[in-house]
């Protein structure tokens, strides 16, 4: 689940996104699947069931591969010429910003860099892609001698792939996997560790299966370092006690380690605002943050007490324009968000855009 961000709490917010924004191609490619049949369904009432115990990952986020082009050009100055008078600052920023293109239906970048290099048959991993600094990196596995002799295909496939899509933000790291040597003791010890961790999931999951078709359990969770499952429930469901009683049996019979059992009420219409807000979001970070002209760094949402998206660029509140580029942020977003595409998803909910300056002010 997201992190939310309150407008009290900026630097907090700021400090959190910078550590947290990264993420791994074969979760984002996952989470994208699931993320796809929860709209064409429209049903948003059940969580993921997976009874497997896990950390809690963020989604991953969604672009639309679409060329800009004239036409779209004529589409944002159509949403500026309503009032008289333009000043020239206004009308020199507006020109830059072009029209929102992300939907929600369509692929990633990184799902478009991964399909492609594993149809080209490269041995790598990732990209992962780090939105603070805008960095997408592939890690190619193998030799030194490989590696030396795909580096620079690689790289000239994925700036190719940006160039296409209009990623212009994006810099392009490849880098060679670095394996950790280990002692034959040593591997076949982790080989035998691994094999009754697999083990003792797979028992817990089986167990954990009955637990979720008795009682309204929307998600499980794990927190490793706290030794503490966390059970998000439907706030109707009334056993509470009953169901952590239960789960404790069944985690110190696999695990053979007593675990504490937190409960957590989900306000089902809250979860399913929340968990929509959070889709809304994810189809427009990666466009946002990958092409240059729209200046922004990173992005967040709350829904609490209302749906609201943040937005933090990399202008400065006193640069000429900043505020103008604000404004404009802001209409370009409504825009996008009033589509027939994304109002499946809005549901005609009041919400609020703020666009932030790098030194916090907000400009719009």
């Amino acid at each position: 689940m997201k992190k939310q961000y309150d407008d009290t709490d900026l630097d907090s917010s700021l400090k959190k996104l910078n550590i947290d924004l990264m993420w791994k191609t074969k979760q984002k490619q996952e989470l994208k699947k699931r993320i796809i049949t929860d709209i064409e369904k429209l049903e948003y009432q059940k969580r993921n069931k997976n009874p497997l115990l896990s950390t809690r990952i963020k989604k991953v986020s969604l672009i639309r591969k679409l060329t800009y082009s004239g036409i779209a050009l004529i589409i944002v100055l159509g949403l500026f010429i309503g009032s008289t008078f333009v000043s020239p600052a206004m009308a020199e920023m507006v020109s830059k910003i072009p029209f929102l293109n992300s939907f929600i239906n369509e692929k990633s970048v990184g799902t478009i860099i991964n399909e492609e290099l594993t149809e080209k048959g490269y041995k790598f991993s990732g990209p992962s892609i780090t939105y603070h600094n805008k960095t997408i990196t592939i890690t190619v596995e193998g030799s030194n001698q490989y590696y030396k002799s795909v580096k620079g295909e690689i790289e000239g496939i994925v700036k190719g792939i940006l160039l296409s899509n209009n990623f212009d933000a994006y810099k392009v790291k490849i880098e060679k996997y670095v394996d950790v040597p280990y002692s034959e003791e040593e591997e076949k010890k982790h080989i035998e560790d691994l094999e009754k961790q697999i083990k003792k999931d797979r028992e817990l999951s089986m167990a954990l299966d009955k637990v979720y078709k008795k009682y309204n359990i929307l998600q499980l969770t794990k927190e490793p370092l706290k030794n503490t499952v966390v059970i998000d429930i439907a706030e109707t469901e009334t056993r509470s006690d009953e169901m952590k009683k239960e789960v404790n049996n069944i985690l110190q019979k696999t695990k053979k380690e007593k675990s504490l059992v937190k409960i957590n009420n989900i306000d089902m219409k809250k979860a399913d605002q929340d968990k929509r807000w959070s889709m809304i979001l994810d189809s427009i970070t990666d466009e946002l943050i990958g092409k240059k002209d729209y200046k922004v760094t990173l992005t967040g949402y709350s829904i609490n007490p209302e749906p609201r998206i943040d937005i933090w660029t990399s202008l400065k509140s006193s640069d000429s324009g900043s505020w103008e580029h604000g404004e404009q942020m802001e209409k370009v977003l409504k825009e996008y968000l009033n589509s027939k595409e994304m109002q499946k998803m809005v549901k005609n909910e009041a919400y609020k855009i703020n666009v932030y300056s790098k030194d916090k002010k907000k400009i719009n």
